[in-house]
């Protein structure tokens, strides 16, 4: 799996299995020893590769500071992650591993409790969240020339942050 990961970083996101049994210096047919089948080995790589991300950005989930803050800071992370890493990058974001949602989710809320809020952030916003920032980000990669680093952290965060304030609002206006 590991081999799998340096030979998408270094070849791209459709690296042959040829290239991943060579990395990891083995015949191409003992990978199968290992993995079922070519999906699995993907699904393997993508769940590695969130694990990777989510490692990176585990800090900033609770750094201090306005909610609206923080979530800036969380997208730059991710940001930083993924220009170091391009290519692992968009290859999780091609097979949509939403394995850090929990986390995640947790992370928002106690941050917001913390900062007065009462949202409770349901699964499937977060999920969305991620999808967004993903579509962002990949979008990014190909587009590099139309909108700076800094500029898309700023869109992101300011939208992360809508669909949070948002779900705050309705939950404060279901409360009343």
């Amino acid at each position: 799996m590991e081999a799998a990961a340096r030979a998408i970083e270094e070849h791209g996101t459709d690296t042959g299995l040829g290239t991943v049994a060579d990395r990891a210096g083995l015949p191409r047919p003992h990978v199968y020893r290992h993995f079922t089948s070519r999906d699995d080995l993907d699904q393997a790589v993508a769940r590695h590769a969130a694990r990777l991300l989510s490692a990176w950005i585990r800090p900033s989930l609770s750094a201090p500071g306005a909610p609206p803050e923080v979530v800036h800071g969380v997208i730059g992370q991710v940001l930083s992650w993924a220009v170091d890493h391009p290519n692992l990058y968009r290859f999780r974001a091609r097979l949509g591993s939403t394995q850090a949602v929990p986390e995640l989710t947790e992370a928002a809320e106690a941050n917001l409790r913390a900062a007065g809020y009462e949202a409770h952030l349901p699964a499937y916003v977060v999920a969305s969240v991620v999808g967004m920032v993903d579509a962002g980000i990949v979008w990014w990669f190909d587009h590099q020339d139309e909108v700076g680093l800094d500029q898309l952290n700023d869109w992101l965060a300011a939208q992360v942050w809508r669909v949070v304030a948002e779900v705050e609002f309705q939950v404060r206006s279901a409360s009343a």
